[in-house]
């Protein structure tokens, strides 16, 4: 069994699993979580285990999922039923910070820095606050997932070290890249297509203005695309397009 969390995320799936007594390995992009007669027994997620790994899975909001049937953990990191984590787990996600791509963040107390532990990655989303940043450009500039950015300044808003400003969503500036196989759609970040469904409501296809022309190119959502404007081969012959060139984009209404 595999596919996205469009239409389910990681604890309503989990949920049936477990439920269905099922034994295997629930695997998202950078960790898993190991089930044994419907009961959790492992789980990691980008080094960290246990109760902790589990709840940065089970609050992942996109992305991609794949269930192996009969793997098993070679460790292990938790007990009990599923149902003992789920209270927890709801209020771990409750405080991660529902942000938009658009939102404003600005580094607010750099002297408290030297006084706090924080992760490599939390560092790094730091050194590129020197000025206030969107966080689909802090996601671009620091090279992490938009995953990882979103845990981590949310973290850091929570220990006032960052400041967040809702903003309204606008046209931003997305780089060309290609898209592996043959479509009709160009793809654009899941996030940033729900921000601005969200703001503007339904639309198909997206504005997007190049060096030398504008064009308008219908649209489906990828999970981590970020600040890319993903294409197929023959769309971007089609639409005059090169890879790695830089356009701005904005919904057609």
């Amino acid at each position: 069994m595999e596919g996205t969390f469009e239409l389910l995320g990681p604890i309503e799936l989990l949920q049936l699993i477990s439920q269905a007594g099922g034994s295997g390995v629930f695997r998202v992009p950078g960790g898993e979580v190991f089930l044994e007669k419907g009961l959790p027994v492992h789980a990691q997620y980008k080094g960290r285990t246990g109760r902790e790994g589990l709840f940065q899975i089970l609050a992942l909001k996109e992305g991609r999922f794949r269930y192996l049937a009969g793997e098993r953990a070679s460790r292990s990191s938790l007990e009990g039923p599923l149902e003992n984590y789920l209270l927890e787990a709801i209020r771990f996600i409750d405080a991660h910070l529902d942000l938009s791509p658009f939102d404003q963040i600005e580094f607010t107390d750099p002297a408290r820095t030297s006084h706090l532990t924080l992760s490599p990655d939390e560092f790094e989303l730091l050194r590129h606050l020197r000025h206030p940043l969107s966080l689909i450009d802090l996601t671009a500039k620091s090279g992490l997932p938009s995953e990882t950015v979103i845990l981590n300044v949310s973290h850091l808003a929570r220990l006032s070290l960052v400041r967040v400003t809702s903003r309204i969503p606008h046209t931003v500036r997305l780089t060309v890249e290609r898209l592996e196989g043959e479509g009709e759609t160009a793809r654009l970040d899941t996030q940033l297509l729900r921000a601005w469904r969200n703001h503007y409501g339904p639309f198909q296809e997206l504005e997007v203005r190049a060096a030398q022309h504008s064009v308008r190119i219908p649209i489906a959502p990828q999970a981590g695309a970020e600040a890319r404007l993903l294409l197929p081969t023959d769309l971007l012959f089609f639409y005059n397009l090169r890879v790695g060139e830089e356009v701005l984009v904005w919904p057609a209404l």
